[in-house]
């Protein structure tokens, strides 16, 4: 499938909710990275706490430094020592607490364009190599390129993208701002100079 933001997640930044926050950097409190055996676990849209993950790999590791630039954020690139069990075939992205892994935000999930993937482990390290425009980006149609459509949902167009200044052969699926703005203003909301669409109201509103 294409590289993809949990939509619940999505509805957590723009709630504002305290759990969605990925600058903090305590070892309880953090964003974290977790190897997928993806004949374990299949991505879904519905999913949004680390309790639904299945078919992890290794020990997740914590990423260090956050940053958010304009809507894109990023982390220092990931070192897995001595990794053993099943083949890898993704990457998540979530936000821990101190709390039960019930409350633990799935944020990212990617399967495409990632140099050594799929990965069998053997005994040795496994290094994830962000790149260099950064992890994601949760962003107006301005900074998405090569947007195709690819389904339709109610009014709303689905379409497949890559984001500006990224690999071209990353791809997403998401609706586009502009176009929820038409008919349901009240889902789209400006965060950090950006436009972003709250999946879950768009969906409530619009019935789809």
């Amino acid at each position: 499938m294409s590289n993809a933001l949990y939509p619940k997640y999505k509805q957590s930044v723009l709630s504002g909710d305290a759990n969605s926050d990925l600058l903090q950097t305590s070892a309880t409190t953090a964003p974290f990275l977790a190897l997928v055996n993806t004949s374990s676990y299949t991505y879904s849209s519905t999913h949004q706490f680390y309790s639904s993950l299945s078919g992890v790999v290794g020990t997740d590791q914590q990423l260090t430094t956050p940053t958010t630039t304009n809507g894109t954020f990023d982390a220092d690139d990931v070192t897995y020592t001595a990794v053993t069990g099943s083949t890898v075939g993704a990457l998540v992205v979530y936000r821990k607490n101190a709390g039960a892994n019930t409350t633990w935000r799935l944020v990212m999930y990617e399967d495409t364009s990632v140099t050594g993937l799929p990965v069998t482990p053997n005994g040795g390290n496994i290094v994830v190599t962000w790149n260099a425009s950064g992890i994601f980006l949760i962003s107006s149609k301005s900074h998405k390129v090569s947007i195709v459509q690819v389904d339709k949902m109610g009014p709303l167009g689905v379409y497949e993208f890559s984001y500006v200044g990224d690999n071209p052969s990353r791809r997403y699926r998401g609706f586009m701002a502009n176009e929820v703005k038409a008919y349901a203003p009240e889902a789209v909301q400006a965060f950090d100079g950006i436009d972003h669409v709250d999946y879950q109201r768009a969906i409530t509103q619009l019935h789809l």
